[in-house]
């Protein structure tokens, strides 16, 4: 067997006694537990958007990889861990041998002491953040990770995030995932007077169906989030033609019951995506101002830069560019 030159690992591998063991219990199932469902399996184990961007991306592009090997002697000499068991696992094999390149991040951890310091293991060699203030972030709290440190963001998929048109655009979005419901529900009120119907979506609370639909309907979407690595419910909005109203207070921020200093709510925001506020005060005007622009190009940017092959293309390239095997 040709071994490729990348794995990403999100599962870890079982032995050969544990694979044989659930063989044997998937052939019993259908007798002990007659017209019982199987449990259901992502598609994508790990962090569901980014893994999917990932896979998805590097399948575009043709890269030489593979996806969650059933085997060890499948294992690239290159493995991208980004979940935190499998990380682990991946740690192992290069202190065995078995593998010679280990790449981490964006979503293992956030603290570089979380996870019982897991991304200061030794055997990591790159760690993939999701923007630049993330960086800043680590030289003040990790620096000796610093050197290993490279900015990649992941994709979207732009033809699921895709505007069917023809619907009226007469509503907002309003994409709450922080600060208090007196809060989102003022944003609302401001919202109605500018002449839309506000549509709350709950960060945590909706399934992508739901959230594409509402954004079929939406002029603009206003988004509530005291900080963001990259945003990708943002790019989502973006891929769907809509621009974004980002409330970016770039203030003391919360994460796990940890206080930290934010960097940003929309580290991708531009010209061409939509506007940024940082107080009620500012919203109205922001608002307004922004259903007046005509200059808006939120699809055009992302076709342009934050695809999942374009995103997928640039990881590729940094971890080749990065190895330089014996």
């Amino acid at each position: 067997m040709t071994r490729p030159f990348l794995t990403v690992l999100t599962t870890p591998i079982l032995g050969a006694p544990r694979r044989l063991y659930r063989r044997v219990r998937a052939l019993l199932r259908p007798i002990v537990k007659p017209g019982a469902p199987l449990p259901a399996v992502s598609a994508y184990p790990g962090h569901f958007a980014l893994v999917r961007s990932v896979v998805d991306g590097l399948r575009a592009i043709g890269a030489d990889f593979n996806f969650n090997p059933r085997t060890f002697g499948a294992v690239g000499r290159v493995v991208y861990a980004p979940a935190n068991e499998a990380l682990r696992q991946a740690a192992a094999l290069k202190r065995r041998g078995r593998i010679d390149y280990l790449v981490a991040g964006p979503v293992n951890a956030f603290f570089p002491d979380e996870c019982d310091s897991i991304l200061s293991m030794p055997e990591i060699d790159r760690l993939i953040v999701a923007s630049e203030w993330v960086v800043d972030l680590y030289r003040q709290q990790a620096p000796h990770l610093v050197p290993k440190i490279r900015v990649c963001q992941a994709g979207v998929d732009a033809e699921y995030w895709k505007p069917v048109g023809g619907s009226r655009r007469d509503r907002a979005v309003v994409y709450w995932k922080s600060g208090p419901e007196a809060f989102c529900a003022e944003v609302e009120q401001i919202v109605a007077r500018c002449g839309l119907t506000p549509i709350r979506i709950e960060c945590g609370r909706y399934d992508r169906g739901e959230f594409r639909e509402a954004l079929e309907r939406a002029a603009v979407a206003v988004f509530l989030s005291s900080f963001e690595t990259q945003g990708l419910a943002l790019a989502e909005a973006w891929s769907m033609d809509v621009p974004t109203i980002v409330w970016n207070p770039r203030s003391d921020a919360e994460w796990r019951g940890r206080r930290f200093r934010a960097g940003s709510s929309c580290p991708f925001l531009s010209e061409a995506t939509g506007r940024d506020w940082t107080t009620v005060a500012e919203l109205e005007g922001t608002l307004r101002d922004s259903l007046r622009n005509r200059t808006f190009k939120p699809r055009e940017w992302v076709l342009g830069h934050m695809t999942d092959s374009i995103c997928a293309r640039d990881l590729y390239r940094l971890i080749q560019d990065s190895w330089h095997p014996a």
